[in-house]
């Protein structure tokens, strides 16, 4: 293999090779070590000495390839004085083997035990109010039953820790589903974090001939957002979408048969618990068909705007129920959202993590005017970064509380006059309509909205009155045990005590 120099490495661990020889760093010359990863999602100080070391390694030196570099496939494998650069990375504890197939030599070579040192693990405290607190764990049972749907909704105030266990009846159902399918499992997944119950039973549910399939997220430079998200692709062959945009789906088809959608994360936090989430389970074979065709296009790499546009339409499920689905970008999400709150009569219940798309909230904004009752639950982080939208909600005189659970408000319903509930993965924001990957369902049935209703109420009347003023921290002493659950709430770099939020 020739000589090339290493011009560059830059802040994100991505280095360029002067493939032409002309001393210039061009977009398309930038590579990242192959089979490794040295990037973590809230480990600051982690991320910054693994680019050092790999800016002092490979930066102005002369290196050599291992095998043919692809122009589509921005990952290499490159020898610098005749050592394998990320061996290199793996003996110091700067990163660790990823992927599905990683050289044995690799493992070999993986200094775990500096690694882990150098990678903080951080472990939740209890704080001195939950001394006494014992994991609950959940029955399947879902919170209501109607017909072929099932409604399944999280308390946060259950949960006053994150978990690795399955311990909501939403976990314990999607593995229930897993365990009793017979021939095929599809889902597409944001990520995954800490939810080994449900890993475990993927891979069982593979072993034993279920046809098991699997897309995921993950950016430009196939980094994930959540941390064990490599293993479905290690253990189920996961196809991800390697895009700037997202694949913020959450949803699982079991035998062609029945569809599981969810606003929560396969993560410690989602099914987890300690966020408040809800998930609809519907058991239709033509839902689950319009699903799979979803599916289908992300599983042979289509996604985003490059899909093909997906619906189904004032599906009658029973003489009480009618629904509709959607999938952004490519179906317009954003209308039906509209229409369902210009055509409310008596009162609008908003739950959501992201509130932003200034479309939702003018409409929002104008049926308060004619007289409709708005009431809007707030996540404290969604509510703290955008807190000049928040105010147009406000100064309409819409009662918004800003929660103060610990856990996030991840939910993205809306519930119009007790009957029409909207759900799904999209947060409702303009990323959410343009550019990622969503599923939104719109479902009219009475019985299921009153079940909802009753939920909401219950979530909104547990946040104090107070909160219709204030805006508390994500990450603070007056959010539950944000300052205790060893996550970094509010995406600044700072996890607990070290948080500005948590300093007494």
């Amino acid at each position: 293999m020739p000589s090339y120099k290493i011009l560059k490495v830059n802040d994100f661990g991505q280095f360029c090779i002067d493939i032409n020889n002309d001393f210039a760093c061009q977009e398309d010359e930038f590579y990242r070590l192959k089979d490794v990863t040295s990037y973590f999602p809230d480990e600051t100080k982690f991320n910054k000495e693994s680019n050092d070391f790999l800016k002092n390694t490979l930066q102005g030196k002369q290196i050599k390839l291992k095998e043919p570099l692809s122009l589509f496939y921005k990952y290499a494998r490159v020898e610098i004085d005749n050592q394998d650069a990320a061996i290199l990375l793996l003996k110091n504890g700067y990163a660790q083997p990823h992927n599905k197939n990683v050289p044995t030599s690799y493992f070999l070579e993986f200094n775990k035990e500096k690694f882990l040192e150098l990678l903080p693990i951080h472990k939740a405290e209890i704080s001195p109010k939950k001394q006494e607190y014992r994991e609950i764990i959940e029955k399947r049972t879902p919170n209501f039953i109607n017909g072929a749907i099932e409604l399944y909704l999280i308390d946060p105030n259950l949960y006053p820790l994150p978990s690795k266990r399955a311990r909501t009846n939403l976990a314990q159902a999607i593995i229930y589903n897993i365990n009793n399918s017979k021939t095929s499992i599809e889902a597409a997944l944001y990520g995954l974090e800490n939810q080994d119950e449900i890993l475990n039973a993927l891979i069982k549910a593979k072993n034993r001939g279920v046809n098991v399939r699997i897309v995921t997220d993950s950016n430009p430079c196939g980094e994930d957002t959540y941390f064990d998200t490599y293993k479905l692709r290690k253990e189920l062959d996961a196809k991800s979408d390697n895009s700037p945009f997202i694949m913020h789906n959450k949803f699982f088809i079991f035998d062609s048969q029945k569809v599981l959608t969810t606003s929560a994360n396969i993560s410690s936090t989602g099914v987890g618990g300690y966020n408040s989430n809800t998930a609809v389970l519907i058991n239709s074979k033509t839902v689950a068909i319009t699903y799979l065709k979803e599916f289908e296009q992300m599983y042979s790499g289509v996604f985003h705007k490059f899909k093909s546009k997906n619906e189904l339409l004032d599906f009658k499920l029973d003489k009480n129920t009618t629904l509709n689905v959607y999938f952004a970008p490519v179906s317009d999400i954003l209308t039906p959202v509209v229409n369902e709150i210009n055509d409310a009569k008596k009162e609008i219940l908003v739950s959501a993590f992201y509130l932003t798309h200034r479309e939702i909230i003018a409409a929002l904004i104008a049926a308060k005017a004619r007289g409709v009752e708005v009431l809007v639950t707030m996540d404290a982080l969604g509510a703290n970064k955008f807190k000049e939208r928040i105010k147009w909600l406000k100064d309409a005189n819409i009662k918004v509380k800003t929660e103060n659970w610990g856990g996030k408000n991840h939910q993205k319903n809306i519930l119009v006059d007790s009957c029409t509930f909207v759900s799904g993965s999209a947060n409702f924001s303009k990323n959410a309509v343009i550019k990622n990957d969503e599923n939104l369902i719109v479902l009219k049935n009475c019985n299921i909205g009153e079940a909802y209703r009753k939920y909401y109420f219950k979530l909104y009347n547990s946040i104090d009155e107070k909160y219709l003023f204030k805006y508390p921290r994500a990450e603070g002493i007056e959010s539950g045990n944000s300052c205790y659950d060893g996550i970094d709430n509010d995406f600044d770099g700072k996890i607990d005590r070290e948080d500005e939020g948590c300093k007494k």
